[in-house]
């Protein structure tokens, strides 16, 4: 599939509901592999106070947005956040992509390569200055495991839980 044109840019306080309504469908989208992820409704406001007291306008946490230039309609998203080093482990300060979502009607057109590619611009800057940075996929989700790698991504861990 063709390449949309789009434009990545950092989402301000206006955006809010438009994220909500993309997280959203990013719920549905996860709950398809774990019901856990299912989308709470009274979290909207909670999520809403995160995104502004925490993200916008922070040195160290951001949401990205990719809007088409036609006619600005949103078509991903990205959370991006810088995690502390660790105080045993050799693992320095990294990038944290806690959630990168493209609607289904919209994939496979490079949507999802622009928000990674100004997410680590985002994460090499000063005062970030980070080596590297990493991202989640939920067990089952092939077809994201898939994108990353294609992007560069290397897995580099398995999580493990036990229901109790």
């Amino acid at each position: 599939m063709a390449s949309m044109d789009v434009r990545t840019r950092h989402a301000t306080e206006a955006d809010g509901e438009e994220i909500l309504e993309l997280w959203h469908e990013f719920t549905a989208h996860l709950s398809q592999y774990d019901d856990r992820y299912r989308h709470d409704e009274q979290a909207d406001e909670r999520w809403l106070q995160y995104f502004e007291n925490q993200l916008v306008g922070s040195k160290y946490g951001t949401v990205l947005l990719a809007e088409t230039r036609e006619d600005d309609d949103p078509v991903g998203v990205l959370e991006a956040r810088v995690m502390g080093d660790h105080p045993i482990f050799q693992l320095p300060n990294h990038g944290y992509v806690h959630g990168l979502f493209v609607p289904e009607e919209h994939r496979r057109q490079g949507i999802a390569a622009e928000l990674l590619n100004a997410a680590a611009e985002w994460f090499s800057e000063e005062p970030r200055d980070v080596d590297y940075y990493r991202i989640d996929v939920l067990a089952g989700d092939e077809a994201a495991s898939r994108m990353l790698e294609s992007h560069g991504l290397e897995p580099v861990e398995h999580v493990y839980e036990q229901r109790l």
